[in-house]
């Protein structure tokens, strides 16, 4: 990747095979997803039906190197999102892309298109084990909420959330 950072999409720029298989070397293959549920919850059609999925493309190959979604309020899909609040998903840096600052590009496109949206906080969940994107979600604003961790088949998911009337990172 070039010295000028990822190229960022409008939201869905992506096919099916790039969605799942960054999805998969992120999440399957760095041991965060049980390779058998990966059919299932990264099927192009359940990632595309969660909401706004912007992506990250490096500028000199044009390589799918990361994405996340932002999943507006009342949508089915949400995790710790309340009435009135939109969360964040799947958040995905390529293992080779990582350290570039694609991940900070991503949460700050996604923290415009959410105000620009006229939402007003966003949530999110990420599991005890995920030391970097805690650290990049706090960095950016995100403070954790415990009160709303959850757990699913044996893994233990940190909820943060963040008000948008705070200025992007």
């Amino acid at each position: 990747m070039t010295s000028e950072g990822p190229l960022l999409s409008a939201p869905g720029g992506a096919s099916d095979r790039e969605l799942w298989d960054l999805l998969c070397a992120v999440y399957v293959d760095g041991g965060f997803t049980d390779a058998e549920l990966a059919p299932k919850v990264f099927a192009a059609e359940a990632v595309r039906a969660r909401g706004a999925i912007i992506t990250a493309r490096d500028r000199e190959t044009g390589a799918l190197i990361g994405m996340i979604i932002l999943v507006p309020p009342g949508a089915a899909v949400r995790q710790v999102a309340r009435d009135g609040e939109a969360e964040v998903h799947l958040l995905a840096v390529h293992p080779d892309a990582r350290k570039g600052g694609v991940g900070r590009a991503l949460v700050t496109e996604l923290l415009g298109l959410a105000a620009a949206r006229g939402f007003e906080q966003l949530l999110l969940s990420t599991q005890d084990s995920m030391l970097a994107a805690q650290a990049l979600y706090e960095s950016t604003g995100f403070a954790r909420i415990p009160e709303r961790d959850w757990e699913r088949a044996g893994r233990h998911f940190w909820a943060y959330q963040r008000a948008l009337s705070l200025p992007s990172p």
